[in-house]
Order: structure tokens, then C-alpha cells, then sequence
């Protein structure tokens, strides 16, 4: 098991290192395309942390490309509507958000989909995904909590 864990982290540091090669056009010209290929990835596996990962790295010192990309919200959707609780999907929104991201109602249903009934959802999208993070991330539940005492009084 590690050594796949190992060989998948290797496979896509070998992918970063290949979209930054001035010699293939750098980033931009490949993003479109290692996009594509990322989101197929992460669809397959949204479990596996380094194509999340890869997919943020594409959109380094690029906020607003990131923002504007439907890819990126579209596959956060997808994933959360077929595996509920997935801590890097729910990470992204939350990065989506925190720049200004307006997520569509359909989004909003589906981040409101994953509170209880006796922890009913937020008004403020950014606060329900950090409450539900705290539930499912066990581990970083006090970096949650954090992230939810930071954020400003109007994110969405």
C-alpha cells in the first residue's frame, strides 16, 4: 500500500514538473488539457489527495483562473453528490470561496445535504463547510474551527 501511495505521489510531481517545462509552452498552454486529465483522475479516485492537489498547483498565482474555471466547481459537485464527505472537495469549495467564488444553487443544495437536522445549515456557505469538516476531518478539527472563527463576517 505504501509503495502505491508513493508511486502516485511521484506520478504527479512528475506531472507538475512537466506542465512548468518552458520547452512544452509552460503551464498555460497545457493547462486546459492537465485539467481535463485531473478532474478524470479525481473522478475516479476522489479519495486520493495528490490529483486535489495537482489541480490547485495548475492555478498557482492564478486565483482568478481558478475561480473562472467550471471545471474546478463542477468536479467539487459531481464528487460531493456521489461521495458526500469528501474532505477534498469540501477543501476546495472552501478555497473557492474564500476568493469570491458565488457557487450556484445547485452547490448550495448539496453543501446543505450534508448537515443534520439537529446542525442545520448556515446561512453562510463558507461556515457549513467548515462545520461539516469539523464532523469528518477528525484530525484538523481545530484547524476548521479556525478557518470558521477567520472568515469574514459577508463570505458566502
Amino acid at each position: 500500500m505504501a509503495i502505491v501511495l508513493y508511486t502516485q505521489k511521484l506520478t504527479w510531481r512528475r506531472d507538475i514538473l512537466l506542465s512548468q517545462n518552458p520547452l512544452l509552452g509552460g503551464l498555460e498552454s497545457m493547462r486546459e488539457s492537465e485539467v481535463s486529465y485531473t478532474v478524470e483522475a479525481i473522478i475516479a479516485n476522489p479519495e486520493n489527495e495528490s490529483p486535489w492537489r495537482y489541480l490547485r498547483g495548475l492555478y498557482k498565482g492564478s486565483t482568478q483562473s481558478l475561480l473562472n474555471d467550471p471545471q474546478v466547481s463542477s468536479v467539487c459537485l459531481k464528487v460531493l453528490t456521489a461521495n458526500s464527505y469528501c474532505v477534498f472537495a469540501l477543501n476546495m469549495l472552501l478555497d473557492l470561496l474564500s476568493h469570491g467564488y458565488e457557487p450556484s444553487q445547485e452547490l448550495r443544495h448539496a453543501i446543505d445535504a450534508l448537515t443534520s437536522e439537529s446542525n442545520p445549515p448556515d446561512s453562510n456557505v463558507s461556515k457549513t463547510i467548515c462545520s461539516v469538516l469539523e464532523k469528518v476531518d477528525f484530525m484538523r478539527v481545530n484547524y476548521w474551527k479556525w478557518r470558521k472563527s477567520s472568515l469574514p463576517a459577508q463570505t458566502v
